[in-house]
């Protein structure tokens, strides 16, 4: 018998056999049963994907967010108008540097996590913790001076205490950070060679804020030091004495001494 006609035997034999009308209905079930739950697995598929992609979404910008915690991004900061909306753009932009540089006596810590630079600006964000990284309190050692305004309202430091001097008109703003240097500078910017950079400086005077140098007329090295030497800290005196290099291109390694 040839291939054809074997082909249209079977054929005809397969048109002849006769399913029983109960199993046929059962492989008819069987059959849509099958499909529905492929169809419903499918369905639920893309309903993961579809939530996956929507949390996603939710988290991508949260995650962004997050990402940028930079200090100077934060709308009530400032000091003397120099977090500026460049500032603010940058940190925005991830533009500042972190840092982790600590100096340490007398159970308190100076803590510097941040820094931004531009030609002719330096600012940096420091912390004044305690041994287990929260703030220390907000108070002043005024021990021995002529207090003329404690700073206090309601028993709480707000401000800088004043104090008068014997025989000198006017009065003195007690600092934060106190400093064994002759002019009084707890904290200032050299040169890669050590020599004193002419700047304008400010720092916020509490236990957490920013330190700031500027110049006018004149553009900062690319390489810069920050001096620190401080002998008194609100109401603690001891010896807090580093260097902290400022790279204008990219942070660098500090050394505390």
């Amino acid at each position: 018998m040839s291939k054809q006609n074997v082909n249209e035997a079977l054929t005809r034999y397969m048109e002849e056999i006769q399913v029983p009308e109960e199993l046929d209905q059962r492989i008819r079930q069987n059959f849509i049963q099958y499909h529905a739950q492929k169809e419903n697995s499918q369905m639920k598929l893309k309903k993961k994907i579809f939530a996956f992609s929507v949390a996603a979404a939710i988290l991508i910008p949260t995650a962004a967010y997050a990402l940028n915690n930079s200090y100077f991004s934060q709308s009530n900061v400032n000091l003397n108008g120099l977090v500026d909306n460049q500032v603010k753009q940058a940190a925005a932009k991830g533009l500042t540097v972190p840092l982790d540089y600590k100096i340490s006596d007398q159970g308190v810590t100076i803590h510097f996590t941040e820094v931004y630079t531009e030609d002719s600006k330096v600012l940096l964000h420091y912390r004044v913790e305690k041994a287990d990284g929260t703030l220390v309190a907000y108070e002043f050692d005024s021990q021995g001076l002529n207090i003329r305004t404690d700073g206090k309202e309601n028993g709480q430091q707000t401000t800088n205490p004043t104090y008068s001097v014997p025989g000198q008109e006017g009065f003195n703003v007690l600092n934060y950070f106190g400093t064994p240097n002759a002019d009084n500078l707890p904290f200032y910017l050299t040169d890669s060679k050590g020599n004193k950079l002419d700047t304008g400086i400010a720092d916020q005077g509490e236990p957490e804020g920013l330190l700031a140098f500027m110049t006018v007329g004149h553009k900062l090295p690319q390489e810069m030091v920050l001096q620190v030497n401080v002998n008194r800290i609100g109401g603690t005196k001891g010896s807090w004495k580093g260097q902290l290099q400022i790279d204008q291109l990219k942070s660098s390694t500090p050394s505390a001494k």
